[in-house]
């Protein structure tokens, strides 16, 4: 598609947060959505966004509805900016309570992109596990025919893990 960015901006709001949110909700998340896209401008040769979470989520018209077009109109040019330069407006749907620090996440840390805690506990994806069985382990895996064990050698300040050592299966 094709299309200018307040236009674009009705779609990807109602397509990365509930259309049901308050205005004000919706409207943060105009001014997060636009900053993120503009700053993104030009940075791809073909493109400018992906369509899903690699950028933003845009799922067309059928995700626009009054009030996600009145929150981006009311926005209208608002952007975020950090010492007269748009910021990378990076945002997600569930932190598992606390945010992550950019430089913990990326090379460089930005002074606007700290740890805080976060309020997401009513989400469905605050907190997750998965196990995986020895076949599927292999299959992940296959130059090392398997794990045996993970050891977690660093952990950041909010509890995520930054090194681990896979200690192989066999040998």
């Amino acid at each position: 598609n094709h299309l200018g960015i307040e236009k674009y901006l009705g779609s990807v709001v109602g397509s990365e947060v509930p259309k049901t949110w308050p205005i004000e909700a919706l409207k943060a998340q105009a001014v997060a959505a636009r900053t993120y896209a503009l700053q993104k401008m030009g940075r791809l040769k073909r493109y400018d966004l992906k369509a899903n979470e690699e950028s933003q989520i845009y799922l067309g018209i059928e995700s626009e509805t009054p009030t996600t077009t009145k929150a981006v109109e009311r926005t209208r040019s608002l952007v975020l900016t950090h010492q007269g330069k748009l910021i990378n407006a990076v945002f997600h749907s569930a932190s598992g309570g606390r945010t992550e620090s950019s430089g913990d996440v990326w090379k460089k840390q930005l002074p606007y992109l700290v740890s805080v805690l976060d309020y997401d506990q009513e989400t469905p994806k605050h907190q997750w596990a998965i196990r995986f069985s020895e076949d599927r382990l292999i299959e992940l895996f296959p130059e090392i025919e398997g794990v045996k064990n993970i050891d977690l050698l660093e952990i950041s300040p909010s509890g995520r893990v930054l090194k681990a050592k896979i200690v192989r299966l066999k040998g």
